[in-house]
């Protein structure tokens, strides 16, 4: 094989990855816009407590759903409560018993922002502030993280899991700060 040879297969295989580098990148935001999508209509469907498009969202069968209360929430619990009656600072249920609840206010709304999409085509972490809100007022906040998976072309989620802060005890910070740490 001559060398002319060889710089012409180098150079066809060069071209060819340059062609294919567009739709690499197009795919890779087509599918951070299609989990944007599904953050979205999550808050939406918060708001309008639309379960059938809320359960859309998730994984069949087992979906993780726990959350924490962040360490100096849970002292100001114990503080408050006493031991016994603050509990474990743990808790899991379903994404199905967290709309339930929902139904107990008049107005209830999950607020994200900070957001961080990070996915291979297959599957998805999305790591987010929020501040939860029931009845027009934010009940507590902390940090929210998303994993998802591309099953039969689409997006699912398949856990939720968050720490909690509630707001009778500490003030959410500004954006610009947490987006600091």
């Amino acid at each position: 094989m001559t060398n002319s040879t060889e710089k012409g297969k180098f150079k066809m295989i060069l071209i060819l990855l340059l062609m294919a580098f567009p739709f690499y990148g197009q795919q890779k935001d087509d599918n951070k816009k299609a989990i944007q999508a599904i953050i979205d209509t999550y808050s939406e469907s918060v708001i309008a407590k639309d379960s059938i498009a809320f359960y859309s969202l998730f994984n069949e069968g087992n979906v993780v759903w726990c959350a924490a209360y962040k360490d100096r929430t849970q002292v100001r619990e114990i503080e408050a409560k006493g031991e016994k009656k603050a509990g474990s600072n743990y808790f899991s249920g379903s994404y199905k018993g967290f709309m339930r609840g929902l139904y107990g206010h008049q107005y209830t709304e999950d607020k994200f922002d900070n957001l961080k999409i990070v996915e291979d085509g297959t599957v998805a972490s999305v790591t987010m502030d929020y501040s939860f809100w029931a009845d027009h007022k934010m009940t507590n906040w902390g940090s929210k993280y998303l994993n998802l998976i591309k099953k039969d072309g689409k997006w699912k989620i398949t856990s939720v899991i968050y720490s909690i802060e509630l707001i009778k005890y500490f003030k959410q910070p500004e954006l610009k700060e947490r987006q600091s740490r």
